[in-house]
């Protein structure tokens, strides 16, 4: 959970792909949260181990502490970075809770660049529509 290490991988990865085709990358990572609002993640791991992840492993904490120990911003001007960026996510929350629902036509719009061969329509997408399991 390295913000510079994955983006030496990835600059690396770019220039492979270029020159030699496709290339399979993996990221280790380490999820918070259980995988679902049924699974609160707390059965199989304790509070203190993930507590101890975040605090030793966090990639945003990891770059904060960089960016205060290097004397590139303090820890206020960051709160006050974190706090304008909080803002323009809480402003877009709005606006798009404010927006009308968009038409149900829209759901498979632009999945493709062009159709695919005999392609009419995406299962299942269609309002109303019962369609016979296979």
């Amino acid at each position: 959970m390295d913000v510079f290490a994955v983006k030496k991988a990835v600059a690396f990865a770019k220039e492979f792909v270029v020159e030699n085709g496709p290339l399979v990358m993996e990221m280790d990572t380490y999820r918070y949260h259980g995988h679902s609002m049924s699974d609160p993640g707390s059965t199989y791991r304790t509070r203190d181990e993930v507590s101890g992840i975040r605090r030793e492993r966090d990639p945003i904490e990891r770059v904060r502490k960089l960016i205060v120990e290097m004397e590139l911003a303090t820890t206020a001007e960051i709160k006050a970075i974190e706090k304008e960026c909080r803002k323009e996510v809480d402003d877009a929350i709005e606006k798009a809770k404010a927006c009308p629902e968009p038409p149900v036509d829209w759901l498979t719009k632009n999945i493709y660049s062009s159709k695919p061969h005999s392609f009419e329509f995406v299962r299942g997408t269609e309002r109303g529509i019962q369609h016979e399991a296979y």
